[in-house]
């Protein structure tokens, strides 16, 4: 049965950094800029307890199958009516997809909003990765701004 908890201690961070190794590897198939040889050091281990950030994983037994990172993006005031959170990263390993882990950590990241009295999410993908937007869609994401990119600048 997997289990999911907000990230509170440095070795589950350190996990995490694993992870988002593997999220940022598997995004080469939509990116070539990204290096083959990137590894992620000591991203959540340095901002897993700030306090507009959130970090959780799922648990299967002991071992760390996934997890998401979201944060206040912007906070209402002079601009903005609401406040405005972001899942900047979201990943499931491989043999743990399919079975609503994704789904359960995107409900626990609304239960973190609630708490911070986030209205609005806002999340992102690449243009090619179907699987995400068919998830981000049956979760009620709607497109609402787009990302260019060039691939030169002369």
């Amino acid at each position: 049965m997997v289990q999911y908890k907000i990230v509170d201690n440095y070795d589950d961070a350190k996990q995490c950094d694993n992870l988002l190794t593997e999220l940022i590897m598997s995004e080469r198939k939509y990116d070539s800029n990204i290096k083959e040889t990137f590894v992620v050091n000591n991203y959540y281990t340095e901002i897993y307890n700030k306090e507009n950030n959130v970090l959780i994983c799922s648990l299967s037994g002991d071992e760390i199958v996934g997890f998401i990172y979201g944060f206040l993006k912007e906070q209402a005031g002079e601009l903005l009516y609401e406040n405005v959170g972001l899942i900047d990263a979201l990943y499931v390993k491989d043999n743990y997809r399919r079975h609503g882990i994704a789904t359960n950590l995107i409900n626990e990241f609304y239960k973190w909003c609630d708490l911070k009295n986030i209205k609005y999410v806002e999340i992102g993908s690449f243009v090619d990765n179907k699987d995400a937007y068919n998830l981000y869609k049956k979760l009620g994401f709607e497109v609402f701004s787009y990302r260019m990119r060039r691939n030169n600048c002369i």
